[in-house]
């Protein structure tokens, strides 16, 4: 039994005990009361008679009379006239029982009243003796009114003092569901804290599970913040702070096979020059500041968008990875690096007027990195043997993908549902199916050509039509399951979740859905949570009580602090396939994913690695303690 019931139950039996004290205590009283005053009526009307009969004749005509007028008057349940020699001379009497009152209160409280008695005179000689007994009658109705009465105003007082309880209770119950919803989300691996209530004992306990919350807190902010040192170790150059070769090889490789990235993006080496004679001339400490500059110059440029990334490969060699649209863009951006390191020469952070040189290439979607890296390493050379022009270009033969008019092109989509899903899957570590990862692609709805997510999101980002896309993609996902009771996973970006329209539709069809809602898995894009984490959180609770999985895809991807996990309601992690290539080479990354996998295994959270590539690093992830992986291995597996 809870302990608002037992108050409760407490305050019931206190009140019934206090009312029907005080019921009975008031009863009793009245009942003395009125037995006092019906003798005193009876003393004081036998006194009456008795003076009124010493004062007339002494026949027997003359006493009936005076009997009979004070009896009429309807009080009194017997007047009696006894001589002197003890003969009854008149008697009246009444048993009329009250009329307006229940007979079991009758029975059940007796009201006794004593007769009074005074001496009839005949001068200096006693006549005889008159007796009077008052009616009860009116002693019971006066009595049953009072105890109405009584009772309606104490029911009264009852009702008030419940509602007045009532208040109180709730006032006092307060800060106990505080804790017990603060108890249940810990239970939840969220960790909150609550008000400090007013009420010392409880003050105490409130206080002591706030300080264990801070101190989980704490603690998982060290580890995050050990997991934010271990990335930096493992994928920064230390003096720049810039990616290093290993982790940018990781993103070109992403960048040409993954099917949400660009259609096409560029890849831009910067080489400086003569820095081995910049260290002699300057100085050390100057060189490195210098290299410092350049570093701060391109990482303001790959700031400008999410998937860019700039990179020290070697000691001069520098590096920006970027999508662009055509040549043009290309060759603009490289201007700009270039005239960015023309500045840092006019500063004085370097003594040579031209520090340095730039090649650059524009790839396509599907291309291998040796193959750009050749490219962008030869128009480097070009630059580097033409110091008049340190800017050189080499395109490969490929096609690029036609401006269509996208806005026409994909609302004529949505509008006729020319939309598919590609589906790749996601084991565990020994093998399970998981579920299956979607990806959409768009059907051109004139030529029939199949369309990759990186070709045709951009464009759908900028037009606004991103919640509709993933609504698309939701119902393609439904339909999916209908037929295959299998889990799918879905993306979900930053804008459909800011969006009310977009929340208020998946609701709706996740509410019709049914059980089918709990074979969805929704995954939503480290980057675009980073602004957005109460707004995820509001989307995870709204949306978890249909069964759903969330989860952060591209986990680490971006440099940055690691989000506060324990404050999101998420059952699973994908892990950056950055961190996943060539795993089982990398030292570094290898102790940035156990550590990952630690913290999120404390707190319930599944991980899964993203571009398994090899069975070597598949191997590795095991000994680090993941729980799946998804990627070119398990699409092998798949097809065995």
């Amino acid at each position: 039994m809870s302990l608002y019931r037992q108050l409760w139950i407490g305050v019931i039996a206190v009140t019934l005990l206090v009312f029907i004290g005080s019921f009975g205590l008031n009863l009793y009283s009245a009942k003395s009361y009125l037995e006092q005053q019906l003798y005193t009526q009876s003393m004081d009307n036998a006194a009456a008679l008795a003076l009124s009969m010493s004062q007339q004749n002494k026949d027997d005509a003359t006493a009936e009379l005076l009997v009979s007028a004070l009896f009429d008057s309807g009080h009194f349940q017997q007047v009696r006239y006894t001589n002197i020699h003890g003969k009854v001379v008149v008697d009246r009497q009444s048993q009329n029982l009250p009329d307006q009152v229940p007979d079991w209160f009758v029975h059940a409280i007796t009201i006794r009243a004593e007769s009074g008695t005074a001496l009839v005179n005949d001068g200096w000689k006693q006549a005889g003796t008159v007796t009077v007994l008052a009616h009860t009658r009116f002693a019971y109705q006066s009595l049953w009114n009072g105890a109405l009465s009584l009772l309606a105003w104490m029911s009264l007082v009852g009702l008030m003092t419940g509602l007045l309880a009532s208040l109180f209770f709730n006032w006092l119950k307060r800060p106990i569901d505080q804790m017990i919803g603060q108890a249940r989300a810990i239970t939840a691996r969220r960790f909150i804290t609550v008000a400090e209530p007013r009420t010392p004992e409880l003050r105490t306990v409130v206080r002591a599970m706030n300080t264990m919350v801070e101190r989980v807190k704490s603690m998982f902010n060290e580890q995050a913040a050990r997991i934010d040192q271990l990335r930096s170790d493992a994928n920064r150059d230390a003096l720049t702070g810039l990616s290093n070769r290993s982790h940018f090889m990781g993103r070109l490789l992403q960048m040409l096979t993954e099917d949400e990235a660009a259609p096409q993006g560029m890849l831009l080496l910067v080489r400086l020059h003569d820095l081995a004679g910049l260290n002699r001339r300057m100085g050390r400490e100057k060189a490195d500041f210098f290299l410092q500059s350049v570093a701060a110059e391109l990482a303001d440029i790959d700031a400008r968008e999410p998937e860019w990334i700039s990179a020290r490969l070697n000691g001069a060699d520098f590096a920006l990875l970027a999508s662009c649209a055509d040549t043009d863009q290309a060759e603009k951006l490289a201007r700009e690096v270039l005239g960015k390191l023309g500045e840092l020469y006019r500063h004085g952070h370097t003594d040579d007027p031209s520090p340095g040189c730039c090649g650059y290439t524009v790839f396509h979607h599907g291309e291998t990195p040796g193959t750009v890296l050749a490219r962008a390493d030869g128009a480097l050379v070009q630059a580097e043997t033409t110091r008049e022009e340190p800017v050189a270009n080499l395109q490969n033969n490929g096609s690029v993908q036609p401006n269509n008019d996208w806005q026409a092109l994909l609302r004529r989509a949505i509008a006729e549902n020319s939309f598919e899903l590609a589906l790749f899957p996601v084991y565990s570590i020994d093998w399970k199916l998981l579920h299956l990862e979607s990806a959409l692609r768009l059907r051109h709805p004139e030529n029939g050509e199949l369309i990759a997510a990186g070709i045709f999101l951009p464009y759908a980002l900028r037009l606004g039509l991103i919640p509709e896309l993933d609504l698309v993609a939701m119902k393609l996902a439904l339909a999916y399951v209908d037929h295959h009771p299998q889990a799918i996973a879905v993306n979900i970006s930053a804008d459909s979740i800011r969006s009310e329209t977009f929340r208020n539709q998946l609701i709706a069809l996740l509410s019709a859905a049914g059980s089918r809602a709990t074979l969805l898995w929704l995954e939503i894009n480290e980057f675009g949570l980073r602004d957005e984490m109460a707004a995820l959180a509001n989307f995870a609770a709204q949306i978890t009580r249909f069964g759903c999985k969330i989860g952060i895809e591209h986990f680490g991807r971006h440099f940055g602090s690691i989000p506060q996990l324990y404050e999101l309601r998420l059952d699973y992690l994908k892990i950056d396939g950055s961190f996943i290539h060539d795993l089982d080479n990398q030292p570094g990354n290898q102790h940035l994913i156990r550590a990952i996998a630690g913290i999120a295994t404390g707190l319930g959270i599944l991980t899964i690695a993203e571009q398994v590539r090899t069975a070597t690093e598949w191997q590795a992830l095991e000994a680090l303690g993941i729980h799946g992986g998804t990627g070119p291995e398990a699409t092998r597996h798949s097809q065995d």
